[in-house]
C-alpha cells in the first residue's frame, strides 16, 4: 500500500514538471499567433467582420476580407499590442435579411472590441443599431449608401466617400462626355441611391430611371425601354452579378452606348459575366488603386505573396480601417473591461486624424469620412488585364 502511494506521488511530481517545462517552452517560442515573447501572451482582443464571403457577391467581399485578414496577421507578427488580435468573421452573403442575426452573434463575443464592416449598405442599415447599442465601433470599408448617415448610429464610421459624393461626381463625369444618359438600377438601397444622385446631377440629359429585378436574369423589357430613348451612355446603379448580364443583353439588343456603372460593379468577375460586352465598360469608385500609390507598395507585395493576386476593390481601405482600430488599441490595458475599450475606441476614432496607405482618415459627427470629389476614381475594363484599370481621379478626367 505504501509502495503504491509512493509511485503515485512520483507520477504526480513528474506530471507537474512536464507541465512546467511545457509552459516554459511557450515563453521561448511565442504564442503561436505571430506575437513574440515580449508581446501579447494570454489575452485576446477580437476584431469582427461581416460581409459576402460566399454566394453571388463573394467576389466583391473576398478582397475586402483579405485586406482585413492581412492586417491582423501583420499586427500579431509585430506584437506591439497588449493582446493578440483574433479575427472572427460572419458570412452574410451581402443579405440584409441574414445580417441582423450574424451581427448579434458578433456583439456577443466577450472579447469583441471593434468591427470592420459590414461590406454593403443594405446590411449596414440592418445592423447598425445592434452594433451601436452594444457600444461597438464599426468602420465600414465599402458601404457607400448615403442614407446610413440619417440613422444616427452612434458608433458608425465610413472609410470611403459616400454615394452623395460619388453620384454627383459620376453625374458630372457623364455630363462631360456629352449626350443622353439612360439611368438604370435594381431598386436596392445602394443601387437606387447612387442612380438617383446621378440622375439628379445630370438633370434634363438623364432618361429613366429604368428598373430591373435583381432576382431575374432576363432584362429584355428594360433593354427595349432603354433602346427606345437611343442613349449615348447607359449608367447602371448596382452590383456586378446583374451589371454583367445587363451589359451583355444591352449589346445583344442593339443598344450602342457606353456602359458605365459604380463600385458595386468593380469586380474582377465582371469580364466573365459580361462576355464580349465587357471591353471598355467604365465604373466610378470611391477607392484608390493601391498599385499606383508608393506608400502601398509593401501592402501590394504582401497581398500578392499571401493570396497570389493584386489587392481587389476596397482591400486597401479595409486594411487601413483595421489598422485604424489597432492604432486606438495601442494605449489599451490588457486587463481593461471590454466595454471600456469599446468606448475608448469610439472616442479615439471619432477624434482621429489617421494617415493610412490610401488616404487620411478624419470623420464628421455622423461618422462620414471627410473627403470630397478627389476621393472618386474612374476605372475601365481591360480584357488584356482581365480587370478594371484606373483611368485616374474623376475630377482630373472631367477637366480634360
Amino acid at each position: 500500500m505504501k509502495k503504491s502511494r509512493w509511485l503515485a506521488l512520483i507520477a504526480l511530481l513528474s506530471a507537474v514538471m512536464l507541465l512546467a517545462a511545457a509552459c516554459g517552452g511557450d515563453d521561448d517560442e511565442g504564442d503561436g499567433n505571430g506575437a513574440s515573447g515580449e508581446g501579447p501572451s494570454d489575452c485576446t482582443w477580437t476584431i469582427g467582420t461581416m460581409g459576402a464571403l460566399s454566394g453571388d457577391f463573394a467576389t466583391i467581399g473576398e478582397p475586402i476580407f483579405q485586406g482585413i485578414e492581412y492586417a491582423v496577421a501583420e499586427l500579431n507578427d509585430a506584437g506591439e499590442l497588449a493582446c493578440t488580435i483574433e479575427l472572427v468573421s460572419e458570412d452574410s452573403q451581402g443579405s440584409p435579411d441574414q445580417a441582423p442575426a450574424l451581427a448579434q452573434s458578433l456583439v456577443e463575443e466577450e472579447t469583441l472590441v471593434g468591427i470592420v464592416g459590414p461590406y454593403f449598405s443594405g446590411e449596414t442599415l440592418a445592423t447598425g443599431e445592434i452594433f451601436s447599442s452594444a457600444g461597438v465601433p464599426f468602420i465600414c470599408p465599402s458601404c457607400t449608401g448615403a442614407t446610413i448617415d440619417d440613422q444616427d448610429f452612434s458608433t458608425f464610421f465610413r472609410a470611403v466617400a459616400d454615394d452623395d459624393v460619388q453620384g454627383e461626381v459620376a453625374g458630372e463625369y457623364l455630363a462631360s462626355l456629352g449626350g443622353t444618359v439612360a439611368v438604370v438600377h435594381d431598386n436596392q438601397d445602394y443601387s437606387k441611391g447612387i442612380a438617383d444622385k446621378v440622375a439628379e446631377t445630370l438633370g434634363d440629359s438623364a432618361e429613366g430611371p429604368f428598373v430591373i429585378n435583381p432576382e431575374e436574369t432576363d432584362y429584355s423589357s428594360v433593354v427595349q425601354q432603354v433602346n427606345g430613348v437611343s442613349p449615348d451612355i447607359v449608367f447602371y446603379g448596382g452590383y456586378s452579378p446583374q451589371a454583367g448580364p445587363l451589359a451583355q443583353q444591352l449589346k445583344q439588343g442593339g443598344v450602342d452606348a457606353l456602359f458605365v456603372s459604380d463600385d458595386g460593379t468593380k469586380d474582377a468577375a465582371f469580364g466573365e459575366l459580361a462576355g464580349d460586352a465587357a471591353e471598355g465598360v467604365q465604373v466610378t469608385c470611391p477607392c484608390v488603386d493601391p498599385l499606383g500609390i508608393p506608400e502601398a507598395e509593401a501592402f501590394v507585395e504582401g497581398i500578392n505573396a499571401e493570396y497570389d493576386r493584386n489587392p481587389g476593390t476596397f482591400a486597401a481601405d479595409a486594411y487601413d480601417a483595421t489598422n485604424l482600430i489597432a492604432e486606438g488599441l495601442k494605449e489599451a490595458d490588457a486587463d481593461a473591461d471590454v466595454e471600456e475599450i469599446r468606448a475608448s475606441l469610439v472616442e479615439y476614432i471619432a477624434g482621429s486624424s489617421y494617415q493610412g496607405i490610401t488616404k487620411s482618415y478624419t470623420f464628421t459627427e455622423t461618422g462620414n469620412l471627410e473627403i470630397g470629389p478627389e476621393g472618386v476614381y474612374v476605372y475601365e475594363w481591360s480584357n488584356e488585364d482581365e480587370d478594371f484599370v484606373s483611368l485616374g481621379p474623376a475630377g482630373e478626367l472631367i477637366g480634360e
